[in-house]
Parts: structure tokens; sequence; C-alpha cells
């Protein structure tokens, strides 16, 4: 029987602030216990206030949360100020915060942006990405592309030493699972790799890859160069791109060949 592919949800960074006179930032903070959230949004939907958009962080190892929202009080029964006050008063909330959104982009409390518990990081379009690529394309031709891959493999070396370190016993099978999953959560795209220990090719397709919908853009190989390394921290041999590569836009899925590097016989310029 074939297997259904899993229902996926956009992962929505709330950067961005819902402009409005009636939508103020409201950052809430307070001990992690059981029921915690439960009572803060309790407190919410007594008022009628909706929520726009927010998220839940833990802080201080798991001790402290943080609730980050937009909140509408537009057909609320109470001011900004009247819910951050009331919100104070439960026993689990320790601080609370407000931000009026009427000349504000941004939201002002959140940072830095922290991936794997203690790595720094930042958020990017991946248009910018699609048009970095394209730009060294066109200055350098395939130099460019050779050094985007390598710009690539170089991002994933301190992510396979995560792996590594989450899990130390784990076989092949299920580090080349965790790559995979890596590059979806992180929203590279889903990822299919086949690969056989012994194999000198490697077929890769990606679904709804980083660069699908952006005007222009059919390849990335930054992408490229990410699974390139991914393999090799996981199979031991380097590979380079074929330059067999297809974007189909109806599917989004992009197809691409990697092949086993030998020095003796082509340069990387030449697999390029």
């Amino acid at each position: 029987m074939k297997s259904e592919e899993p229902d996926y949800f956009p992962r929505r960074i709330t950067v961005v602030a819902p402009l409005g006179e009636a939508v103020p930032y409201l950052v809430i903070g307070g001990s992690d216990e059981i029921g915690a959230l439960a009572k803060v949004t309790s407190i919410k939907a007594k008022h009628g206030v909706n929520l726009i958009s927010g998220g839940t962080y833990d802080a201080e190892g798991g001790q402290k949360f943080i609730f980050s929202i937009f909140a509408d009080l537009a057909r609320a029964d109470c001011s900004s100020d009247e819910l951050a006050t009331e919100l104070k008063g439960l026993p689990c909330v320790t601080s609370v915060s407000v931000t009026q959104t009427e000349d504000v982009v941004y939201d002002q409390r959140l940072f830095p942006v922290i991936l794997f518990e203690e790595n720094r990081a930042v958020i990017m379009p991946g248009e910018s990405i699609a048009f970095m690529e394209r730009d060294l394309n066109k200055q350098l031709g395939v130099q460019g592309l050779q050094l985007i891959f390598e710009v690539g493999r170089s991002s994933w070396l301190s992510v396979a030493a995560l792996h590594r370190n989450m899990l130390p016993d784990a076989d092949r099978d299920t580090l080349l699972s965790t790559a995979t999953d890596d590059m979806r959560a992180r929203g590279w795209g889903i990822v299919s790799v086949q690969a056989e220990e012994g194999e000198t090719k490697v077929k890769v397709s990606v679904r709804e890859p980083i660069f699908a919908g952006i005007q222009g853009s059919q390849s990335s190989w930054w992408l490229m160069g990410l699974v390139s390394e991914f393999l090799e921290s996981i199979y031991g041999y380097r590979t380079v791109g074929s330059g067999r590569t297809k974007f189909n836009a109806v599917t989004r899925v992009f197809s691409f060949e990697l092949v086993e590097y030998h020095h003796d016989t082509r340069s990387n310029r030449e697999l390029v």
C-alpha cells in the first residue's frame, strides 16, 4: 500500500507587527507551570480580546515562559492597560509589557533569535538567497555556482555536529531521516534522497524548495551544497553537482544529481 504524504502547515514567524490603534503588542512572562497558559488565555477570552498572532517560548532552561501576542481590542470590554493589570494579578505571571503598534512595524521585545537551543540565527527571506545566487552566477559564471555550493556545504558542518551530539548511537538511516527532517523544519524543502552505500551517484528531489514561487528561480546551489555535506557526514564520501538539475513549476519539485568527487579525474569546476 502506498503511504500518504503527511499534511504540513506553514510555520509563520511573526516579525512584522499588525498595525492598528486597537492592536497592542503584549509580552507576558511567568513561571512555567501546568495550566499557566490556560489562565492567561481565559482572561483574554473573558474580555473579548481577539488573538491575531502570537507564540510561546521557554526561558531560563524551561523554568519560565514568554507569551508574545498581538491582541485585537476593537471589541474588547477593557483597555490594554486594564488587561495588563489583570494579567499581572495571576500568581503564575511575573511581568507584562504593552507596546502600542500605531507606528511600530516590528515586534519590540524578542531578541536574539535562537536556533537549536543555543545557536544565534538570522531570519532571511528566500528571495534574498535566490537573488544572491542569481547575482553570483551572473558575475562569476560557473565559479559563482561553485562558490554557492561550497557555502552550502560549509553551512551544514555545525548542523552535522549537532546531530551527532544529539544522536551519538544513531545508524545511517536515522541520521539521514534526521537530516531531511532538519531541512524541512528550517524551510529548505521536503527532501528525498536515493542513496545507497557504495553508489557514486545520488538522486535528490526537493518538494517545495526554498526558491519555489520566486520569479526566475529554477535551482539553488546552496541547497545542493547542504545536501552534499549532509551525505558526506553520513556516508563518508564527498559529492559535487553533476550539473543535471530540473525544476517542475507545476509540481514544485526540484530534482538534481550529486556524483562522487574524484580529484584525479575531473576538477570541481568541471563537475559543477
